[in-house]
């Protein structure tokens, strides 16, 4: 199953939630949304990128360009399926230096949702080095990658 969530929040204005009862089944929301069913391998909308990275970390030749993958992504509010598409390999110039990375993209299939961009790196054991959240107005958060160091 992979990485197992218990909770998930945000905070704007007032921190909302959303806790995985794993027991019962079901996520249940801090913002009087509905519960949801739990489904296996669900993640939160951050785990969801580490989760990747191990799936693929496993097995690289299982994930080649055009292979889909889709789970479950909770949010503070809301549960969805993402679904993420194996674009294929590129070479990116980060602040870190140039990586190569396989890309990932999760489209979106409505309105208000998220459009993700994941690249993950085969000599960091496919560790993210680019996440790009960019939403249908056009706003975006890119985060990169500038440096790796032992612990």
């Amino acid at each position: 199953q992979g990485l197992a969530p218990k909770r998930f929040s945000d905070k704007v204005r007032s921190e909302v939630a959303a806790h995985f009862e794993y027991d019962k089944g079901v996520v249940i929301f801090s913002a009087n949304t509905p519960q949801a069913s739990l489904q296996p391998g669900a993640q939160d909308q951050l785990s969801i990128f580490m989760q990747l990275a191990s799936l693929i970390a496993a097995d690289p030749a299982k994930f080649g360009p055009g292979r889909a993958i889709e789970m479950q992504a909770v949010g503070p509010r809301e549960s969805d399926q993402w679904r993420f598409v194996v674009d294929g390999p590129q070479t990116l110039d980060l602040p870190g230096g140039p990586q190569a990375a396989l890309q990932l993209t999760r489209a979106a299939r409505q309105p208000y949702e998220l459009t993700v961009g994941l690249w993950l790196a085969p000599a960091l054991g496919y560790l993210p080095v680019r996440i790009r959240l960019t939403q249908d107005n056009g706003d975006f958060v890119d985060m990169l990658w500038r440096s790796s160091a032992a612990p």
